[in-house]
């Protein structure tokens, strides 16, 4: 088994309902670089569950929404963003990658008050999605990022 599908116990992992498992799957690794460990069958061979990986404990399930057809794309997921933290790599190639497979972009990379460097991105279900990286500037220590937030509405 490679170093990319070690098996471990997930501390944490959100499992997504997918309306097209197998197009979503393909967003996933095509768009974002996700890794497929594995997927489960039904007994007709599609799949009804499969497994992605963005990196070590970051883990998440697609399950295929089998019992969901009507539901409206806009719900899913509302008020609810999951994010996943770059180490390899960065922000900028990341984005410019998703862009570039017509990704639907939420937002731009750009730099945060709180000193890291994100975008946001819609899956095809409309699940929201922000990557990470930072620190931005090294020579910040937490006070000085407090400092440097400006309260809402400034």
């Amino acid at each position: 088994m490679s170093a990319d599908k070690e098996y471990y116990p997930m501390p944490f992992f959100p499992i997504l309902s997918a309306k097209d498992i197998k197009f979503s799957t393909q967003w996933y690794q095509g768009a974002l670089g996700f890794q497929k460990i594995f997927e489960m069958p039904a007994p007709d061979g599609t799949p009804v569950l499969v497994h992605l990986r963005w990196a070590k404990y970051a883990d998440l399930l697609l399950s295929a929404d089998i019992n969901n057809k009507e539901e409206k794309v806009d719900e899913k997921g509302k008020g609810i963003t999951l994010n996943f933290q770059v180490f390899q790599g960065g922000v900028d190639e990341l984005a410019k990658m998703a862009r570039d497979y017509g990704a639907v972009m939420l937002s731009a990379p750009h730099n945060t008050p709180w000193n890291t460097r994100e975008f946001s991105v819609a899956d095809p279900d409309g699940f929201h999605l922000t990557f990470t990286q930072g620190p931005v500037r090294n020579d910040l220590d937490i006070d000085d990022v407090i400092r440097n937030i400006e309260p809402l509405g400034n």
